[in-house]
């Protein structure tokens, strides 16, 4: 009883066993759950745990993230655990991949990315959404939150939206859309908008042409692209790799 309320509270306070694990700390809140950073055994676990009214309102669709994850082993992505079920809770006990979120780097941190930066985090999130293409699995929601940084390790997390492609609804260049959106964030932290006339993002930021195309191309301001093997030949060749190597 003491869980169930809890629950309603929609926290956990520190402390707080559950399934085994000890609460350590909240991470964070999404529209399907809540996240905590909890213990076992001295090793540290994320514990996504459920929303009821998620429950009642996705039903089955909840059961994407867990298959998906559960399919795939890639060492960018958290890997699947265990699943907690009983009438009260229905939580995923997902591997802790340590690190800061572009979010936190760049709100919090105020953290400036330079072009190497950009093209580091860039290119492993191509070969992340390469990864998951293959095995025809959109991941619809690569956002600066939902990108971990741990020094030279790029993670993706959050696969709550993730869903398999059916060339309908869920289809490639939902990645591709939101790859954009996510470096155009990293692009506007050495922004400088003092005195300055606001404007779209492609007047505002100083792009070279080919980053210009490049960006438009993953919106879908002009032509899309269809794989993500045209992404990255063009994202190769807007950061040339002699150039990223001697930095």
């Amino acid at each position: 009883m003491v869980m169930i309320d809890f629950f309603k509270k929609k926290i956990y306070p520190p402390g707080f066993l559950l399934g085994g694990y000890k609460i350590l700390s909240t991470i964070g809140e999404g529209r399907f759950g809540i996240c905590y950073l909890a213990e076992l055994d001295d090793k540290q676990y994320v514990l996504k745990v459920i929303k009821p009214n998620a429950i009642k309102k996705s039903g089955n669709k909840l059961i994407f993230e867990e298959r998906i994850l559960s399919s795939i082993d890639n060492p960018a992505i958290p890997k699947i655990l265990e699943v907690i079920k009983t009438d009260e809770i229905h939580v995923y006990v997902l591997e802790y991949k340590k690190g800061r979120t572009l979010e936190e780097m760049i709100f919090d941190d105020g953290h400036v990315f330079s072009r190497c930066e950009i093209y580091k985090v860039g290119i492993a999130l191509i070969n992340i959404i390469k990864y998951l293409h293959e095995r025809n699995i959109v991941h619809r929601d690569i956002r600066v939150p939902n990108v971990v940084i741990d020094e030279d390790e790029v993670y993706l997390i959050d696969f709550g939206l993730a869903r398999l492609v059916d060339n309908d609804r869920y289809i490639p260049n939902i990645d591709f859309r939101c790859l954009g959106h996510l470096l155009i964030h990293l692009y506007y932290s050495s922004f400088d908008g003092t005195n300055k006339k606001s404007g779209p993002w492609y007047e505002e930021l100083e792009l070279s042409q080919k980053e210009l195309i490049f960006l438009k191309k993953l919106l879908g301001l002009k032509r899309k692209y269809m794989s993500i093997d045209d992404v990255e030949h063009d994202f190769e060749k807007i950061f040339p790799r002699e150039d990223i190597v001697s930095k």
